[in-house]
């Protein structure tokens, strides 16, 4: 059911047997998951199934750090989310990514690949991809494409797939309207966590439209499902009973903020001979369920990445031209000088998404002001850990040696001193303010992304990550909230 939390009256009292905030990837998977198990649920949205002006500014506060974004951007305060304006990039995390990491400080999940793998089959499905393979060898042998050349095997090639995209908002409307045991309330804000004395069990949310109607929720669990910057924001400002803000014992609520920075043409690769990289671009290929598009990326192989040190990435890259007295974000004489103009040789651009280290310093706090539900504004300060820019140069000068050592030309890297020197910009991705941890004193949610400090409540979306990965999260995202719905059925069925 569709409802209208502006339509209820001051006072009411709603309850279900889960109640999840956020109608975005992960908070539309729960409840679709739990329909089908026969739960009652009532899913609260902000927004509306467009945006809104005064909705959307419910998110705006101030950067304190890397500041090449606003907090108003790379989120949408609507029906189906951030997926609205998701791009459809898909892959799994690695099976390193799970595992401590001694050259990455607070690596490390409590989870492992193979836990989740089953998941990451049900999240396939859930953006509407057939096959979950991204296996090299299967993908390149159905797309017939070659694969850049790696003498020494430091070079990897791995695949993204692509979704239509999903706009969950869109696909899944119909399916929650026609559910009996979902409430979708739009226009729902969570105002306040109200714990029990014992401070152990939420015993209810506490909530409020903009045209001020307030109500409240009561069920035997909750989710929060609000995004990475949102969920810490509604934990630190719910601080009434436990001024340290709920489920926040171990001070880790609002740290360890990760994005994937993204070092747009920051590299110029020019290749000397000719040389087939058509897998390296958008194409479609056929699965044995289906036709997908998917496509190719540079990055560095695991064992390398250990033996130097270095965070993950991935590498896109794009055909380009450089030509006397162009400007803009590279540098067209230093480019020039590498190019012989020999008729063979052409000019790509590599675009760099990284991973980052987690780093406590990079966080979220509160502000003074208030927005109009009466919800302090946040301040982000988004930092990368030192050792962060260091790592991508030196990931960017393997890369380059492996393509010369190939005989594919020759690379130029944008660098200060001994430091990757680029603009960081963001993906819109928002990581590890909510993370998870087995030792309840390193982060704030446990395997099951069940707050450590609170018992019936629960932590959805890339909040709780431990690490980021290169890996876009959203169908990490998605396979995090399948397994929580398994759990959840496993606890209150």
């Amino acid at each position: 059911m569709l409802l209208d939390a502006n339509d209820l009256p001051t006072g009411e009292t709603l309850t279900a047997d889960v109640c999840i905030a956020g109608a975005g990837a992960a908070g539309i998977t729960l409840a679709l998951a739990l329909r089908d198990a026969g739960f009652e649920v009532i899913l609260l949205e902000s927004g509306d199934f467009e945006d809104d002006v005064n909705t959307q500014a419910l998110y705006q506060g101030s950067m304190s750090g890397i500041d090449t974004w606003q907090l108003d951007d790379h989120r949408w305060r609507l029906f189906g989310g951030s997926t609205s304006r998701w791009a459809g990039w898909c892959r799994p995390m690695h099976p390193f990514d799970f595992e401590r990491r001694p050259y990455i400080e607070k690596s490390g999940w409590p989870i492992t690949y193979a836990e989740l793998e089953p998941y990451y089959e049900l999240a396939q499905a859930r953006v509407e991809l057939a096959d979950f393979i991204y296996d090299l060898d299967t993908i390149q042998a159905a797309s017939g494409r070659p694969v850049i050349e790696s003498p020494s095997g430091r070079l990897r090639t791995e695949i993204y797939q692509y979704s239509p995209p999903t706009r969950f908002g869109e696909k899944y409307r119909a399916d929650l309207e026609a559910a009996e045991n979902v409430r979708v309330y739009l226009h729902a804000n969570v105002r306040n966590i109200d714990l029990t004395s014992s401070h152990d069990q939420v015993k209810r949310f506490e909530c409020v439209t903009l045209e001020g109607v307030r109500f409240n929720v009561e069920a035997r669990a909750f989710v929060l499902a609000l995004g990475g910057i949102e969920n810490a924001r509604l934990l630190l400002a719910s601080n009434s009973q436990v001024p340290a803000g709920v489920a926040n014992s171990s001070d880790c609520v609002g740290r360890y903020f990760m994005e994937h920075p993204h070092y747009l043409g920051v590299c110029i690769w020019v290749l000397s001979r000719p040389t087939d990289t058509s897998f390296y671009e958008f194409h479609d290929i056929d699965l044995p369920h289906g036709r997908v598009r998917v496509r190719a990326m540079l990055a560095l192989a695991p064992d390398v990445l250990e033996s130097e040190g270095l965070v993950d990435f991935s590498a896109s890259i794009a055909e380009t031209a450089v030509a006397p007295g162009d400007t803009g974000p590279i540098d067209a004489e230093q480019v020039r000088s590498l190019i012989r103009d020999r008729e063979e040789e052409r000019v790509y651009l590599l675009n760099v998404r990284a991973e980052q280290r987690p780093f406590r310093d990079s966080r979220i706090t509160l502000r003074s002001d208030v927005d109009s539900l009466g919800m302090p504004r946040v301040d982000l300060k988004w930092q990368l850990h030192p050792e962060d820019n260091r790592s991508m140069r030196r990931a960017m000068e393997l890369v380059g040696a492996e393509l010369s050592a190939a005989g594919l030309g020759r690379m130029w890297t944008s660098t200060k001193k001994d430091e990757l020197s680029w603009v960081t910009n963001p993906g819109g991705h928002h990581m590890g303010t909510v993370r998870m941890s087995e030792d309840p004193k390193e982060g704030a949610v446990d395997e099951h992304c069940r707050c450590h400090d609170v018992e019936n409540l629960y932590i959805a979306g890339s909040a709780v990550f431990t690490t980021g990965g290169a890996p876009n999260p959203t169908l990490t995202v998605v396979a995090l909230a399948e397994r929580l719905a398994q759990h959840l059925k496993e606890q209150i069925g």
